[in-house]
């Protein structure tokens, strides 16, 4: 029987949570490093991400890769989302989701392997 994971329960290391992304585990610690995200930590003081911090990543991811805002714009961005009820939030992620699925190819591909720009993008802020 599989047991089904609260969305709100940091359970992901680092390596997997950038593995479910499909960006470099740098990636997660620059957005932190910007104050994008903030993951949890357990007691070894290892980042841990629920499936939420991974919705919001990659909301996060598609802000700067596609849409390239850059982190202070990220930052604003997020502080209104927070100011939603969290079913609008939910649904704005899941559209986000949606949009991503329908990128076209060229853009898809600048979205998978932005990891090359991000630093750039962001320490330009």
């Amino acid at each position: 029987m599989v047991k089904e994971i609260d969305p709100n329960k940091s359970v992901f290391p680092i390596s997997v949570a950038a593995e479910i992304l499909d960006v470099n585990p740098r990636t997660l610690r620059i957005y932190e490093e910007k104050g994008l995200i903030k993951p949890s930590r357990n007691d070894g003081n290892r980042r841990l991400y629920s499936l939420k911090d991974i919705s919001l990543l990659e909301y996060v991811h598609y802000l700067i890769q596609i849409k390239r805002v850059n982190a202070a714009g990220v930052r604003e961005l997020l502080s209104v989302l927070n100011t939603l009820p969290q079913d609008n939030r939910d649904e704005l992620t899941s559209r986000v989701e949606k949009t991503i699925e329908k990128l076209p190819k060229d853009k898809l591909e600048m979205y998978k392997k932005g990891d090359n720009d991000i630093t750039e993008d962001l320490v330009s802020e």
